[in-house]
């Protein structure tokens, strides 16, 4: 590439992104993509990114159906899922809550920091016991408009191993 098609293609990237609300539009819906690969349930769909708390975005979902949670191949939680299949009677409809979120602590169009999370949690019924879980942490930093657009994904889907 030319120093001038370089340039006009950063200014197309800063263009599209350059406002942090635009930039919000695209982690949201970034990670709208990817709740629908890892978090839809059948009690669940249709997932959208919504404030969890401060500075803090996600979604959490909840599963029903333990022969569903047993799909995954996280050791850990498979592991807890069939301690709470077996403790939980049927009819008391004992439920896995997933969850992913984004703590954005910086995002500007030359710096940002964001911290990802997924949760697995078969701490039924109120979720507190925080030994009943396994999560998966990533902290994404760019330096730019371009690495935050070229990483983002990836970040999330490194984050999202934890669903697999």
């Amino acid at each position: 590439m030319s120093d001038k098609q370089i340039q006009d293609w950063q200014e197309k990237v800063r263009s599209t992104f350059g406002e942090e609300s635009k930039m919000y539009e695209y982690l949201f819906s970034t990670m709208n993509n990817f709740y629908y690969r890892y978090m839809e349930t059948t009690q669940d769909k249709n997932l959208q990114t919504k404030l969890l708390s401060d500075h803090k975005w996600g979604a959490t979902s909840f599963e029903g159906s333990m022969v569903d949670a047993l799909r995954l191949s996280n050791p850990v939680a498979k592991k807890g899922i069939i301690e709470l299949a077996k403790s939980v009677p049927k009819g008391q409809g004992a439920l896995v809550k997933y969850e992913l979120s984004s703590e954005v602590k910086e995002l500007g169009i030359n710096q940002g920091e964001i911290h990802f999370r997924s949760v697995i949690h078969w701490g039924f019924p109120d979720f507190k016991d925080e030994t009943k879980m396994c999560q998966k942490k990533v902290i994404f930093n760019y330096g730019d408009l371009t690495q935050f657009r070229k990483e983002l994904a990836l970040k999330l889907e490194e984050t999202c191993e934890n669903f697999l």
